[in-house]
């Protein structure tokens, strides 16, 4: 499809209301560059590397918290979220046969879908929510991988350690769109495969050399924090929109996220649930089992802490250190892209992107030496904006554009009573199970016992 430059022209920033706009800047770049977008199996990787981050390795102490019936927990999250992630990118489709000039690329889809559906407010709710959401998701990865790093080198300090990660990480940022890392993806999923696998064998290997486990029944706060950490591992519906606009064909996008069921399966074509749930379901859940029936009530927040070192283990830390840092490159981009699209940062490689981009870092690596713990932060993202951007944002806006009425060409559209009433379900789930999971994971954070592990407090105490 061709593009002119006055069309372009004409579409930069020419959408305001309200105080909202929306940019298409770079758009005649892209054109002119004739880059191409992400392909349909391409797609499929970035969905499957967003889900398959850190969030796998607290599940085990989130069984600890929750009980077994975090694994029914799991299974209704997959599901529940797996719908709503459909019916996010069928919001999208829907903004492009409504308004023409989202045939462009932009650099907020999840909060246009918002402004669409919601107005201003639900615009800046969602860009927010957005924004908290990843940045605290890829903060919690410099933590983490931190984590692994001093658990194996005994010379320098997790504090320490933070700083070199921080540091290290911040040219990978630099990159410009999802089309730009494509390696990321496929890097993010083999080590996750491969380091989900060595965690079981070696767990179960050493099984006979471990002391009996106990397992302790979930109190309401114990309850609340394991539920945040599953909601962590399920929140990456914030980045579809992004990842969907840097398709080739975004009409295709569907095929990248739908489940090929068998046959057999009744539900297939009535649910449409995205692939990224169903091979994420089946790492995760032998995972969190294996490590919880084995270690019960002294797993750690990271299971790659629990297990017993050995070469094996060592090999698993290094791929999820692999991992962890493409997801990071994949989850960092959109709060970029939107920051950049609000300050007006050009969208190119540029001294603006390199000097925002380093000091978004910068501010993560602050966080992390202020709250260096792993569980604690999970806890308090996944309860809060994952929850908004996974279980509450979707089925709200998917609702609404669906019962909008407005101009005579826009194709017709009614949602069934049976998908409505499971959309309001999962809105519910959501809100509940957030505020609770909120309140325990900020008390934890403001326990005195935690400031004991500020680096700040380590670092005055020198003086």
């Amino acid at each position: 499809m061709s593009v002119s430059k006055k069309s372009i022209s004409s579409i930069s920033g020419s959408i305001s209301e309200k105080g909202a706009s929306l940019s298409i800047t770079g758009v005649e770049e892209d054109v002119k560059a004739g880059k191409k977008g992400l392909s349909t199996g391409m797609t499929s990787f970035f969905l499957v590397a967003q889900m398959a981050g850190a969030g796998f390795l607290a599940l085990p102490r989130a069984l600890a918290d929750t009980g077994w019936f975090g694994i029914a927990m799991m299974t209704i999250f997959c599901v529940s979220v797996a719908f709503s992630g459909t019916r996010l990118g069928r919001c999208w489709t829907i903004l492009e046969e409504r308004y023409p000039e989202y045939s462009q690329p932009v650099r907020q889809p999840y909060m246009e879908i918002a402004y669409r559906s919601m107005g201003l407010a639900g615009r800046r709710a969602a860009l927010a929510s957005v924004v908290i959401n990843l940045y605290g998701s890829t903060t919690v990865f410099i933590i983490l991988i931190s984590q692994m790093i001093s658990s194996r080198e005994s010379v320098l300090s997790l504090c320490e350690l933070v700083l070199i990660v921080g540091f290290l990480i911040i040219p990978l940022t630099w990159l410009g769109t999802p089309k730009d890392f494509w390696q990321a993806s496929v890097l993010a999923v083999v080590s996750t495969v491969v380091a989900c696998v060595v965690i079981i064998v070696q767990i179960l290997l050493e099984a006979p050399n471990l002391p009996e486990p106990v397992f302790d029944n979930p109190t309401v706060s114990s309850f609340s924090l394991g539920f945040g950490a599953i909601l962590f591992s399920f929140g990456g519906s914030a980045v579809f929109p992004t990842i969907q606009n840097d398709m080739q064909d975004r009409t295709q996008f569907w095929k990248s996220v739908v489940v090929g069921f068998a046959a057999t399966n009744p539900f297939s074509q009535r649910f449409s649930l995205p692939l990224s749930r169903t091979v994420i379901l089946s790492l995760y859940v032998p995972v969190a089992s294996v490590g919880y029936s084995i270690l019960g009530q002294d797993v750690e927040s990271n299971i790659l802490l629990s297990v017993p070192k050995g070469v094996a283990v060592n090999i698993a830390i290094i791929l999820e250190i692999i991992n962890l840092l493409s997801t990071f490159i994949i989850s960092f981009n959109p709060v970029a892209q939107s920051l950049e699209d609000i300050l007006n940062v050009p969208n190119k490689f540029c001294l603006k992107r390199v000097l925002l981009r380093s000091s978004m870092v910068m501010l993560q690596m602050l966080i992390c030496l202020a709250v260096p713990d792993f569980g604690l932060i999970l806890n308090l993202i996944g309860g809060s904006c994952i929850t908004l951007c996974t279980f509450v944002f979707p089925p709200i806006m998917y609702i609404r554009l669906m019962d909008m009425e407005g101009e005579p060409s826009w194709p017709k559209r009614k949602l069934p009573l049976w998908e409505r009433v499971y959309l309001i379900e999962i809105l519910i789930v959501g809100v509940v199970g957030g505020i609770c999971s909120t309140v325990s994971a900020v008390i934890a954070i403001l326990d005195p016992a935690g400031f004991q592990k500020n680096c700040f407090v380590n670092f005055f105490d020198l003086f």
